[in-house]
């Protein structure tokens, strides 16, 4: 008769449950590991690069531009590698800390059913919160949620399942190693015991300092057992049933990174550009399989082992140009030697004075030509002219802007573009401006009216999702792919990845060279457009236009002296006049003016020393310096011949809000001043432009109308800024520009441009 198990013994029974046990281990000795669930709990509950959208990318998956079955399943798929990871890691690092595997059939399959916490944890929270995001949020029925996580799940158990496959085969316990049955091992394991007992030697056996114990553990999800005794078996035999499994397990993970990169090289194929949050758990996947592999040859060395190797490719990088492989601008010839660029060079771009004025003639005889064609239309001859400043703010800002201006310019009955002279701004709110301004170019030839919402859907397609993936699968190896464009031989990275995207979701009406804009904007057709991305060796402003505009840069020689003032503006077409400036593709130009740190690669432009660009919105998010610039050159002629000038500032969020409530805890007051300036960075620009346009308007004897169309949000959380937007933030952004202010500021410019 078995003795019942007395209450001690059931609650050790519990306590040293092996996946108790195992989940313990994670706590106190795989920080590492543990690193990479916390990130993926934070992208899962949103609590972590929320405002980047990267959670939208986890919690809605999309592939070949649908959130559906397919990409949840691939999803899955993906999570379910990584979760392998996990217990492949796992299991290579610390197997040997549980030597009663040895004795079980299958031990690394046990292993994996026993390593189900934080798995199951985080599958658990992951459907939870991706079910309330497809039902809130991307508008989902019920039943399609129901499909949706199915479909997660399956992928899940697929890969799981494919990777067992490999397993069983292969995988050895303690009996099959030395070729003797159970019975035997144990018969013989016996004599080991008393002969032991009589000589009074020690038994080989793993270190108790690294044993921990195991008293139950899972045999199957459904059944629990009590873990067999293992103090006495010979450590080199239980070594034997591990290293086999080590072996094995590298192999398998040498085939999935192989698998990793051929995914990549076919990156153009959309079949294989699989959703961005599948990008993100692959990689994981890789870097925990390399460690894996790289311990379970090294062991205590892996660590020195990957320091020294980051300091060896660090050191590399900045003399081998194939480890430090630069972005570039596309149409530009980088085989012409490269221009000095010092103070010198800026200097002799930004004193020529006959050029200057020949400039300025030509931007004359562009406005005397708008200007008397509209003239007619106005009793006093003299009509009001537009400038549109655009905020950055990623994909939000392109389908604000898209839908501001196709709806204002359809109230005014297309005068409000007729009267436009100048756009400028930054990131996503000039790709919106050019899109309409090419739609604009384009409106008798094209089938749908300008005004309809199919180019709202495109201008909001999704581009994150290519580029994160080309980011995942190229741009953290190296980069060995290469592009043509126009004959011209590049790089292939994710800022070309970008473009290319751009255009696709265009129907590539933007894929053309920056001349291609001259003759159109010179004639009065559209209005010029200014992209002035920062250059981040020195903070000045690269100022790129179809047209020459060197009067935006030029600063008088007296008065700088005078004012000890430095020059700010560099004209990218004299810059770069020997490397083909005029061919630079447009979408390079766009890309440059909304290259947000990290997402995208900076572009390097052929100077020496090499400058990068970025962001236009580091300097001036509304493009208002560039306003006030271009107001002050032809002050004298506007207010001769025009009426005022109307400035509409189209912005991706509010302007004027409530002060938040103080910091209050010690890590509030620690991160504070940091946070509070990045916090209010944009703010700070806000009252700078206000301040430089109050001067302005004193200075000018017509009237500058401001009119705001602000994009603001009916809940507490602001859309993402992201190049990826959820079916509610597309709604949300087009159903904005009937609220109440907006509606006004449209009615003021009714009255004022009619």
């Amino acid at each position: 008769m078995v003795a019942r198990p007395t209450n001690r013994q059931k609650q050790n029974r519990l306590w040293y449950f092996f996946p108790f046990q195992l989940a313990i281990l994670h706590v106190k000795r795989n920080h590492f590991l543990l690193l990479f669930w916390i990130v993926l709990f934070a992208f899962a509950t949103r609590s972590f690069a929320n405002k980047l959208g990267i959670p939208s990318q986890f919690l809605s998956p999309e592939y070949q531009g649908t959130v559906g079955i397919t990409s949840f399943m691939i999803l899955g798929f993906a999570l379910g590698a990584f979760i392998m990871a996990f217990n492949i890691y796992t299991y290579i690092n610390h197997a040997h800390r549980f030597p009663f595997l040895g004795t079980l059939s299958r031990p690394f399959f046990k292993f994996c059913i026993n390593n189900f916490i934080i798995p199951v944890g985080f599958i658990i929270t992951y459907i939870c919160c991706s079910s309330s995001f497809l039902g809130n949020i991307e508008l989902k029925s019920n039943f399609d949620i129901f499909l949706d996580m199915s479909a997660f799940l399956f992928g899940n158990a697929l890969f799981i399942a494919l990777a067992f496959i490999y397993f069983f085969p292969t995988n050895k316990n303690i009996f099959k190693i030395t070729g003797l049955s159970e019975v035997e091992f144990e018969a013989k394991l016996e004599k080991r015991k008393a002969r032991t007992r009589k000589s009074g030697a020690l038994t080989p056996s793993i270190k108790e300092g690294s044993r921990w114990r195991v008293d139950t553990y899972l045999v199957n999800p459904f059944r629990i057992s009590l873990a067999r005794e293992s103090k006495h078996y010979d450590t080199e035999t239980l070594k034997k049933v591990f290293y086999q499994n080590h072996v094995n397990a590298s192999l398998f993970e040498a085939i999935i990174v192989l698998v990793f990169f051929i995914i990549g090289i076919f990156q153009h194929n959309d079949f294989f550009v699989i959703p961005a949050a599948a990008s993100v758990c692959l990689v994981f996947t890789v870097v925990l399989m390399a460690i894996s592999i790289v311990m379970s040859r090294l062991k205590g060395w892996t660590f020195t082992f990957f320091v020294a190797v980051f300091l060896l490719v660090n050191w590399a990088s900045s003399n081998w140009d194939i480890l430090n492989q630069a972005n570039y601008a596309y149409g530009l010839n980088y085989d012409e030697e490269p221009i000095a660029y010092n103070l010198h060079t800026i200097d002799s771009l930004n004193n020529d004075l006959v050029r200057v004025n020949r400039d300025m003639k030509h931007h004359e005889r562009i406005l005397k030509s708008k200007v008397t064609e509209l003239g007619k239309r106005y009793p006093s001859g003299k009509p009001k002219l537009v400038i549109i400043n655009a905020t950055g703010g990623g994909l939000r800002s392109t389908l604000w802007t898209m839908r501001t201006l196709q709806y204002a310019d359809s109230v005014t009955q297309g005068a409000l573009m007729e009267h436009s002279v100048l756009m400028t701004g930054s990131s996503g709110g000039i790709i919106g401006a050019s899109y309409f301004r090419e739609l604009i170019l384009r409106k008798d030839s094209l089938r749908e009216a300008i005004y309809n919402k199919k180019y709202r859907e495109k201008s909001s397609s999704d581009i994150l999702n290519r580029v994160l993936f080309t980011f995942a699968t190229n741009d953290i190896f190296i980069r060995f792919r290469r592009t043509q464009v126009d004959g011209r031989s590049y790089i292939l990275d994710r800022g070309k990845t970008f473009e290319n995207q751009l255009n696709r979701n265009t129907e590539n009406v933007l894929n053309k060279k920056l001349s291609a804009y001259y003759k159109p904007v010179s004639g009065g057709l559209i209005p010029m457009i200014v992209m002035a991305p920062s250059i981040t060796n020195d903070g000045r402003r690269l100022l790129i236009s179809s047209q020459p505009i060197s009067f935006l840069s030029y600063e008088f020689p007296d008065l700088r002296e005078q004012l000890n003032i430095g020059s700010e503006n560099i004209e990218f077409n004299r810059l770069f006049a020997k490397h083909g400036a005029p061919d630079l593709r447009y979408t390079s130009a766009l890309r440059m003016n909304a290259t947000f740190p990290y997402i995208m690669p900076y572009a390097n432009l052929p100077t020496e020393p090499k400058i990068e660009v970025m962001d236009a919105g580091l300097r001036d998010n509304l493009g208002t310096k560039i306003t006030v610039q271009y107001l002050k050159v032809f002050k004298d002629w506007i207010e001769e011949n025009t009426s005022g000038i109307i400035l509409i500032q189209v912005r991706d969020t509010e302007k004027f809000t409530e002060p938040k409530e103080g910091n209050v805890s010690i890590l509030d007051r620690l991160t504070n001043p940091i946070g509070s300036f990045y916090g209010n960075y944009f703010n700070d620009q806000d009252y700078n432009m206000d301040q430089l346009l109050e001067i302005l308007q004193g200075s000018f004897n017509v009237p500058i109308h401001k009119i705001p169309l602000e994009l603001r949000y009916e809940q507490d959380e602001e859309i993402a800024l992201s190049w990826h937007l959820t079916a509610l933030e597309k709604q949300q952004i087009n159903k904005a520009i009937y609220s109440p202010h907006n509606q006004e500021a449209l009615e003021k410019l009714k009255t004022l441009i009619n």
